[in-house]
């Protein structure tokens, strides 16, 4: 008969684990540390702003939103939340409908249009500004939400595919055989039962997206010029001109132009997370 000897399970941080605990919250306060300093200081006056960085406000001055809102900020506010959420929904629709095509659909040159999707990862938007430009005026759309919508879309494509085949590819192809066997189209089959196994992914892509179209810069410079059509990041430039004095308002209006994006990630953050790795792990 064999002795089986029972160590004792060890407790306590290890040196490693310690390490590595030390360097999260290093990491999670350096990530923390810019929006508990906006929001704190945005509920000052300026003098005090000035005075104490670090100093709780005498007086909580939460009329510093009312007047960053009454300022104007509301229409770049409005105008963001219209394009990212246009572009958001048309690249996560396009891209899954591609990704589908290329895992599911039958037919030549699959690979080399995938090549060619992912092409379109390795041009910089910079380099296409000039010729967006042109044709943007030719069409009549410049300074419009579509001159920003329209590129936002063509550039936002190929990692949202790429993203939600990798996740399609583990997806067992015999539901889509039983589809076939039970009379169901593409169409039918993409809509019905793909897309609902792939709401982790596109979650995960939809929150990808939503954050790079809100914080672009590029575009949104160089497409639209009227105040009425000024995505938020184009529009703080204007707002910070006006309120160059007023630095506790201005705060307070940075305040606001993140706090959608935040509140969208704190609300999919378990969703977004899920998604990625639930396509690893399969």
């Amino acid at each position: 008969m064999t002795a089986v000897v029972l160590t004792p399970r060890r407790t306590g941080l290890t040196p490693s684990y310690a390490i590595f605990l030390i360097l999260f919250w290093l990491l999670a306060g350096a990530s923390v540390y810019p929006l508990f300093w906006l929001f704190l200081n945005s509920l000052k006056s300026s003098a005090e702003m000035f005075g104490g960085a670090w100093a709780l406000p005498e007086e909580w001055r939460w009329s510093n939103y009312t007047a960053a809102w009454d300022a104007g900020i509301s229409q770049y506010l409005v105008s963001s939340i219209i394009v990212t959420v246009a572009s958001t929904i048309l690249v996560v629709f396009l891209s899954s409908a591609a990704a589908f095509a290329l895992v599911v659909l039958k037919f030549r040159g699959k690979m080399l249009i995938y090549a060619a999707i992912l092409g379109g990862l390795i041009l910089p938007p910079e380099v296409s500004l000039f010729p967006l430009f042109k044709t943007l005026n030719t069409l009549g759309i410049y300074n419009t939400y579509f001159a920003l919508i329209i590129p936002y879309v063509a550039f936002g494509i190929p990692f949202t595919t790429f993203l939600i085949r990798s996740y399609m590819v583990t997806i067992p192809h015999e539901l889509n055989e039983a589809s076939i066997m039970d009379g169901a189209g593409p169409v039918w089959t993409f809509l019905h039962v793909y897309l609902p196994l792939c709401r982790p992914i596109l979650a995960s892509a939809a929150l990808i997206e939503a954050m790079r179209v809100w914080n672009e810069f590029i575009f949104a410079l160089t497409f639209v010029e009227s105040e009425s059509v000024k995505t938020i990041t184009i529009g703080m430039m204007s707002f910070a001109n006006a309120l160059r004095r007023d630095w506790a308002v201005l705060m307070a209006g940075l305040a606001i132009s993140i706090i959608p994006i935040l509140a969208t990630f704190l609300v999919m953050q378990r969703q977004f997370i899920g998604g990625l790795t639930q396509g690893a792990i399969k």
